[in-house]
C-alpha cells in the first residue's frame, strides 16, 4: 500500500529539521507521498499519518491541527522528556518499517473539548493533555464552582483548577498530587492546585459526565486565564464559565510495539523504580 504522510518538525530544535527531511527522503524512497512543515506554520491536511519530530510540546500541537481529521500521529523525541514522544531518533525507521509491512497500528486515547465565551465570541478548543484555569495575575487566590452534569458539586479555593485527560495525567495534573491514570481509560481527572481546604482531593470523573466550572478572582475586576495544553492562552472576564467534554473525535496514537506504557513510566519518569 502506498501511504501519504506529514513530517512535522520543531524549527527550534536542533537538527530537526535535517532529522524531517531525512525521514522524508526515506519516505519517498518508499513510495510514498510525504510533506514537510514546522509546527509554527502546519495546517491540517488529510493524510494516512503523521511525524511529530521534536518534543512534546510539538506532539501536543500536531494532535490538536491533526485529530480532527482523525489522523493518527507519532512523535519522534528530540525533546528532554519525551513522555509523549516515546519513539527515539534510533527507532525511527525500524518503526517505519513496520508500518509499510504490517499497516498502522493505533491506540485509540480521549480529547478534551473546551468551549467558553471571549469578548462575546463563543470559542472552543481541543486539549490533548489539559485545561488549566487560573487567575491571570500570578499567586491570586480563585473561588472555582464545579457543576457535574449541570448539578452544583462543590467550590474550590485555590490556585487553580487543572481539567485533564489520562493522556495529561502524567503532566502538570500529577506535578500537583494528581493520579495517574491508563491512557486509554475513559474517564477526566479534575486536579485543584494549591486547595486550600485539606479534604479537596483530586477527581476522577467518567467521560460521560459534562463539566462547568466558574471562576471568580478574589479582585472583582481580575480577569481568568484558560490556558489549552500550556500553548493556548486566553483571558475571560472574572465569573466567566468554562464548559468542558469529550471531544466528539479520538486522539489516534500510532503504536510502538517494542514499548509498553508502563516501561515509558519507568524509563521517563523513574516510576516504582
Amino acid at each position: 500500500m502506498k501511504y501519504s504522510a506529514g513530517v512535522i518538525y520543531n524549527k527550534t530544535k536542533t537538527n530537526a529539521k535535517k532529522l524531517a527531511f531525512d525521514i522524508a527522503f526515506w519516505l519517498k524512497e518508499n513510495k510514498c507521498r510525504v510533506f514537510v512543515c514546522d509546527s509554527h506554520s502546519v495546517k491540517a491536511k488529510k493524510v494516512d499519518f503523521v511525524l511529530s519530530v521534536g518534543g512534546d510540546g510539538t506532539m501536543l500541537k500536531v494532535i490538536r491541527v491533526f485529530s480532527p481529521l482523525s489522523v493518527p500521529v507519532k512523535g519522534i523525541n528530540l525533546g528532554s522528556l519525551g513522555f509523549l514522544t516515546d519513539t527515539d531518533t534510533n527507532e525511527i525507521y525500524a518503526l517505519l518499517k513496520d508500518i509499510l509491512k504490517s499497516g498502522i497500528k493505533v491506540e485509540k486515547r480521549m480529547l478534551l473539548c473546551v468551549e467558553f465565551s471571549q469578548n462575546g465570541k463563543k470559542i472552543k478548543r481541543i486539549a490533548a493533555n489539559d485545561c488549566v484555569v487560573r487567575s491571570a495575575f500570578e499567586s491570586t487566590l480563585i473561588n472555582v464552582a464545579v457543576s457535574i452534569d449541570k448539578k452544583s458539586t462543590t467550590n474550590y479555593q485555590c490556585d487553580g483548577i487543572i481539567f485533564a485527560t489520562p493522556t495529561g495525567s502524567t503532566a502538570y495534573s500529577l506535578a500537583a498530587s494528581g493520579p495517574i491514570v491508563l491512557p486509554n481509560l475513559p474517564v477526566f481527572i479534575l486536579t485543584p492546585i494549591c486547595p486550600h481546604t485539606l479534604t479537596q482531593r483530586p477527581m476522577i470523573l467518567s467521560d460521560k459526565n459534562e463539566l462547568q466550572l466558574q471562576a471568580n478572582n478574589k479582585n472583582d475586576r481580575g480577569k481568568i486565564l484558560i490556558s489549552i495544553d500550556g500553548q493556548e492562552n486566553f483571558q475571560i472576564s472574572n465569573g466567566g464559565k468554562v464548559k468542558l467534554s469529550p471531544y466528539k473525535k479520538q486522539l489516534k496514537l500510532i503504536k510502538n510495539c517494542s514499548k509498553s506504557y508502563f516501561e515509558t513510566l519507568k524509563t521517563k519518569l523513574h516510576w516504582g523504580v
